[in-house]
């Protein structure tokens, strides 16, 4: 450092200024209560699993200093429950943008070659440069949720991972040989697998760790997950099936959105279309919430097409004698 530079400031002050800084940065401060309404928002029918999840990430958000990913979950529970759903929220909730989330359907990890397509193949294989599907997005932005759908249809070498990825918070990646920090994402893992057996166990068990302890056991006894899996997880959550009004604000959401997506607002949907849309979902429940979707699409879509047509900024939809959707302008 020149003399000019050494008398310009000073520098032990600054040096300490910078450290506040950096840990300052370094930290994630969580409002619970504002996480709370915004996941709450997202996700219908699923308020205690909300409440601890918010709990759980601000805890851990709070520690200086972790050599593990801030948290790891599993949520369990049958298809369209929301689980997917709450693990977007998280991610924008936390880090701005649900786009900040990376999802892996890991019914397409099952074959040997999962482990090379997440973390990169070997120096000297094509596409060694390219690096893995998990962690070059880590590289790139290390604040992310990082969600792996239907973890049971892995793969054991994925298994292996997961067990480096959530015990040290550390992958390498083959070929580029770098260290990838993980301690700053948030670890979730779905399984809709044995969702009756746990449902009931669930009902029988009313005290959380007990629960815990129990579906554990089961989980492992029926070899849905290897016993050191568990042993790595923070919570487990088991979503509940949806009801009721729960399912009718799902609907008024999904609705809203494919709204935004032909730019229209929506003020007002008679109840009787959502009962409608409901009771069509109702004969292909197996398919849980995923398939309202198409439904709703099927139904409002061409009115929105045709409304945004017509210029309209804002539409209500109502129902004439005839049962049939009227969609209007308003505004």
């Amino acid at each position: 450092m020149s003399d000019k530079l050494k008398k310009l400031t000073d520098w032990e002050k600054l040096e300490e200024l910078l450290k506040k800084k950096q840990k300052k940065e370094s930290m994630l401060a969580v409002d619970e209560t504002a996480m709370f309404e915004h996941l709450r928002g997202r996700v219908k029918g699923q308020d205690a699993v909300l409440k601890d999840v918010c709990r759980l990430v601000s805890l851990q958000c709070a520690k200086q200093n972790s050599e593990r990913p801030l948290a790891n979950m599993i949520f369990l529970g049958p298809t369209g429950t929301g689980k997917t759903e709450l693990a977007k929220a998280i991610a924008e909730f936390l880090y701005e943008d649900e786009k900040n989330m990376v999802r892996f359907d890991c019914s397409e990890f099952s074959g040997d070659e999962a482990k090379s397509r997440l973390v990169g193949v070997p120096t000297g294989y094509v596409g060694a440069e390219q690096g893995g599907q998990l962690t070059r997005p880590v590289l790139a932005n290390p604040k992310r949720v990082i969600l792996f759908d239907e973890i049971e249809k892995s793969h054991p070498s994925v298994f292996d991972l997961f067990l480096q990825l959530m015990g040290e918070g550390r992958l390498t990646e083959q070929g580029s040989g770098k260290v990838v920090d993980f301690t700053k994402t948030i670890i979730i893992l779905t399984s809709n697998a044995q969702h009756e057996g746990i449902a009931a166990i669930k009902r029988q068990q009313k005290d959380y760790f007990a629960m815990v302890d129990a579906l554990k056991g089961f989980l492992a006894d029926t070899k849905t997950f290897r016993p050191e899996i568990m042993g790595r997880i923070d919570r487990v959550y088991v979503f509940d099936p949806l009801q009721g009004i729960a399912v009718a604000e799902i609907a008024l959401l999904k609705i809203k959105k494919l709204a935004e997506s032909y730019g229209l607002e929506v003020d007002f949907v008679d109840p009787e279309l959502v009962i409608k849309a409901l009771s069509e979902n109702d004969k292909v429940s197996r398919f849980g919430i995923r398939e309202l979707e198409r439904i709703l699409f099927e139904f409002f879509a061409p009115h929105l097409a045709a409304a945004r047509k017509d210029g309209a900024d804002k539409v209500t939809f109502d129902v004439d004698a005839k049962g049939q959707i009227v969609c209007k302008k308003s505004g």
